[in-house]
């Protein structure tokens, strides 16, 4: 599985590269078909509400991507809140294979 890590309006440094590889490299486990995952952070910088940061994330499936994002005050915050969106949908999406496959 190929992590694909793009940061925008900041130095993406090797901490949060690491702790972005390890979180995601999980998510193969809810889905087997899993063949690729991008990840784009950024700052948004707006003078009346201060820093946020702001995750999106891509998960490549054959014929479909899962996406999810958000902002929130700490990078590391928003990589563990986002995590959990891409990981419901991918076990949604696990579960109705299967329950294609056994015809349902």
């Amino acid at each position: 599985m190929n992590i694909t890590i793009s940061a925008k309006d900041f130095k993406l440094t090797p901490a949060i590269k690491e702790y972005i590889d390890e979180k995601f490299s999980r998510l193969g486990k809810f889905h087997p078909q899993v063949q690729r995952i991008g990840v784009e952070l950024d700052v948004d910088r707006n003078v009346t509400k201060g820093k946020k940061n702001r995750i999106e994330v891509w998960v490549y499936l054959p014929g479909r991507t899962v996406e999810a994002g958000l902002k929130a005050e700490h990078m590391r915050e928003a990589v563990d809140l986002v995590y959990p969106k891409i990981e419901r949908q991918l076990v949604k999406l696990n579960e109705e294979r299967l329950a294609r496959r056994r015809g349902r």
